[in-house]
């Protein structure tokens, strides 16, 4: 019989164990299962560490949520103050297009003005009149 060695119960958290560097809900649940199957049977997880554990990964979930829906807000923000633009003539910062954009264009998912043949990220605008 092979001997597993034992998790600490009392280390710390998950996350602070992979040095601070991002841990996503899939990861975090794989660690946290192979912790409980690596576990001492003669001394296994106190429950409030076990809880714990679930807390954050609870927390995890809705920080994943939270993220998905701020960048959903901020590509619809994005989308809008480009589509207030068409109409309106702009100048970019470099000076190497200046015209009326004519319509609004997605390329990766990202709004881009269309000026004659050419397309001009929004946040390459300097001058709108």
């Amino acid at each position: 019989m092979t001997s597993a060695t034992p998790v600490d119960s009392s280390a710390t958290s998950l996350p602070a164990q992979i040095g601070g560097q991002g841990l996503g809900r899939d990861a975090f649940l794989k660690l946290l299962v192979t912790q409980i199957q690596m576990q001492d049977p003669l001394e296994p997880m106190k429950a409030e560490n076990f809880v714990a554990q679930l807390a954050q990964f609870s927390s995890v979930e809705q920080l994943e949520s939270a993220n998905l829906q701020l960048t959903a807000l901020q590509r619809g923000e994005a989308t809008s103050q480009a589509l207030l633009l068409i109409g309106k003539n702009i100048a970019t910062r470099d000076g190497s297009v200046t015209g009326a954009v004519q319509a609004v264009v997605f390329s990766d998912g990202q709004p881009k003005l269309l000026v004659g043949d050419q397309e001009v990220d929004p946040g390459d605008v300097a001058r709108v009149w």
